[in-house]
């Protein structure tokens, strides 16, 4: 039952479908941000970590790499953001990193806890 969910295929889909999302909530030109509860840095770190999120079902290599285009997108954006009316900021680029390390370090956790489970 889980292999189904820990495919290669749902992993691209995963991360093709959050790139979309991150995307274009971060690149269409907007006169003013919209108003949302929390904070920016907070929508980053979630957004971010979903995208993560969306790629960490799948082979550990695969999401690897596609974590580390994950963070490096988010530097691109920031550079990219002033050219379609937004702001660069790069705190925001470091709370995008957080949001993709948490991921990255909760699989390591749960990696590990199912090998123990599985040792015993």
């Amino acid at each position: 039952m889980i292999q189904r969910f820990t495919s290669p295929a749902v992993q691209t889909a995963g991360f093709i479908l959050g790139a979309l999302i991150i995307s274009l909530s971060t690149l269409m030109p907007l006169e003013q941000l919209p108003t949302a509860p929390g904070s920016d840095k907070l929508h980053h770190v979630l957004g971010f970590a979903f995208w993560a999120l969306l790629c960490a079902l799948g082979p550990k290599k695969r999401f690897t790499y596609m974590a580390l285009f994950i963070i490096f997108w988010g530097g691109a954006i920031e550079l990219i953001q002033p050219y379609v009316n937004r702001y660069a900021e790069w705190l925001d680029f470091y709370a995008d990193a957080l949001g993709v390390i948490l991921i990255i370090m909760a699989r390591l956790l749960i990696e590990r806890f199912l090998e123990s489970k599985l040792k015993v």
